[in-house]
């Protein structure tokens, strides 16, 4: 089963974008937040599509290891 996540990188920001529930999430150490909807259309638009690993690390979620 294919999961229900991709991982995007925007403007030196990590996303994870909840394929069943069709929102997308900012990832960070300090803050993981909600990304507002008109700005969901441009990261999935425009952004890359990266691994989960390198999205971690983009985000500095790796190092909480």
């Amino acid at each position: 089963m294919e999961s229900p996540f991709k991982f995007y990188i925007y403007e030196d920001s990590a996303y994870i974008y909840d394929q069943n529930q069709k929102l997308i999430f900012q990832m960070g150490v300090e803050e993981s937040r909600d990304v507002d909807f008109d700005v969901q259309s441009i990261i999935l638009e425009s952004g890359k599509e990266v691994s989960k690993e390198k999205a971690w690390e983009i985000s500095g979620l790796n190092s909480l290891g």
